[in-house]
């Protein structure tokens, strides 16, 4: 691993666990709620495994798992778009990814991400824009079900999509449970739930 994202993802898990162990005080909007370290390492395998080249991320925080596919991405240099509507986020991940020296290779557009979505799913259907080969869905859980219909289109046959949160917290159990069967009724894709971290959805589009 790159040594200047290894330094600013530990500096964020230090962060992370203060924060779960209530030891800072925080606005609950401005908590990192970040993907697990062993979820990190798992998403940095898989793009690798699937030469990830285009990287599409709902809710990119202040940046910890942008930092993890960037990292898996080091050798083809790609690119990741992450879409983030809380500006204070988008700064605190801007700066970690300056001290990460990645920025180059991320694309950080602010706003709500379904106005977002459908302008690139436009950009891709133009032909200005080439499909993903991953994208990560850690944003507001009850627009999962429009995020993954304006996703699938724009992900090439072969490329996954991922969603964070399936099994925790507990009180979104419910929901997630509805959106995975949702999930299931699509012809197209293939579809499990891993009990890793907060519980990942993974789907690859066949």
């Amino acid at each position: 691993m790159k040594e200047s994202i290894k330094s600013v993802l530990q500096k964020l898990e230090k962060r992370s666990k203060l924060e779960k162990l209530e030891n800072i005080e925080i606005n609950q909007e401005d908590r990192m709620l970040a993907i697990t370290k062993e979820t990190g390492i798992f998403y940095n395998i898989l793009l690798k495994a699937i030469k990830a080249e285009r990287i599409l991320e709902i809710g990119t925080s202040v940046g910890y798992s942008t930092l993890w596919f960037a990292d898996a991405m080091q050798k083809n240099q790609g690119k990741i778009v992450t879409i983030e509507q809380n500006p204070s986020k988008i700064s605190r991940a801007r700066a970690n990814f300056e001290e990460a020296s990645v920025a180059n290779q991320i694309k950080v557009i602010e706003g709500k991400a379904i106005q977002i979505l459908e302008q690139i799913s436009e950009s891709i259907k133009s032909g200005k824009k080439k499909q993903f080969d991953f994208a990560f869905l850690d944003a507001d859980k009850e627009q999962n079900f429009e995020y993954f219909d304006l996703i699938l289109p724009i992900v090439r046959v072969g490329g996954i999509i991922a969603t964070d949160n399936i099994l925790y917290p507990e009180k979104f159990r419910p929901l997630m449970k509805k959106y995975v069967e949702y999930i299931k009724t699509k012809p197209n894709v293939q579809t499990i739930t891993l009990d890793l971290g907060n519980g990942e959805q993974i789907t690859i589009k066949t």
